[in-house]
């Protein structure tokens, strides 16, 4: 029992510490020129292809754009004239890793709000033991579900807490197609199990 609380404990202080180093990796700002005008500057220190979106308050994507190209620093001036005063938010993917920020356009200035990282979680499964590791930033309220293809058979409240770390023993489980989701506020993560 030792040597699996040790296994455990083990591997939740690496993905913490895997987890914990990318999230530095992905900077946005957002700095107003104008009513209408604003420097975009995002900052990678890996080289990975960036996934860059705007959304209206209603979720609907006002533009979106993808570069290929990285050279670890991006940016550009975004002429936001053509839409409508509201709340948006910009956000950047890049890898696993995903910075957002929320702003608001007034018919004077544009105003911008904090930073959020969102990191995707981690999920393996081995030995029979199903693992599931998070970093929870933003600190969302979390829920853990496990389905097998008809119904779902284990819910857990997370809570709120910032480091997540969950492992499910399913070695007793029947052959078959399982899937763990790990759910946000706005996002539900999923990861897909066969077990043989």
């Amino acid at each position: 029992m030792k040597t699996i609380l040790k296994v455990t404990l083990m591997f939740a202080f690496v993905a913490f510490a895997n987890t914990l180093f990318a999230s530095g990796n992905l900077k946005v700002n957002i700095q107003p020129l104008s009513a209408e005008k604003a420097i975009v500057a995002i900052s990678s220190l890996t080289e990975s292809n960036l996934k860059i979106k705007v959304e209206d308050s209603r979720g609907l994507i006002v533009y979106y754009k993808e570069v290929t190209d990285p050279a670890g620093d991006y940016k550009k001036v975004f002429d936001f004239s053509d839409l409508e005063a509201g709340q948006y938010k910009l956000s950047v993917e890049s890898d696993r890793l995903t910075a957002e920020r929320e702003f608001e356009i007034k018919s004077w200035k544009i105003e911008v709000g904090d930073e959020k990282t969102v990191l995707e979680p981690y999920f393996g499964y081995n030995n029979g033991l199903l693992r599931c590791s998070y970093l929870n930033f933003p600190k969302e309220n979390l829920t853990l579900n496990f389905y097998d293809q008809k119904q779902l058979l284990y819910t857990k409240e997370m809570g709120r807490s910032f480091n997540v770390n969950e492992a499910l023993n399913i070695s007793k489980l029947d052959k078959g197609t399982y899937t763990a989701v790990l759910s946000t506020k706005d996002k539900d993560y999923t990861y897909d199990v066969e077990i043989k």
